[in-house]
């Protein structure tokens, strides 16, 4: 399952440092986007945690005073994944 959560620029580090220095959770994925780099006019980070249903609840808790579940999960979603597609074809084009 994955989730999204949207952060303040000045909460960013303090959210990604709970979230890595936690065992259950730092097993699963855990992405860091900016909105700009999404294509999405917000001013925020995007934290993108790809993990069991228990570790997302888990983060939750973890972050319910730093970050928030993103409204905009799905944008988000489809746009990342659109932007991995796109640099694994690149990369198989430069492999040949």
């Amino acid at each position: 399952m994955r989730e999204v959560f949207e952060v303040s620029a000045d909460n960013k580090s303090k959210a990604e440092d709970l979230l890595k220095k936690d065992d259950d959770i730092n097993r699963g994925s855990i992405t860091l986007r900016t909105a700009g780099s999404l294509d999405m006019d917000q001013d925020c980070y995007f934290i993108i945690l790809d993990a069991s249903d228990e570790r997302i609840e888990k983060a939750k808790e973890l972050l319910k005073e730093l970050a928030k579940p993103s409204k905009h999960k799905t944008e988000v979603l489809e746009k990342l994944d659109k932007q991995e597609n796109a640099a694994i074809e690149g990369f198989g084009n430069i492999l040949g």
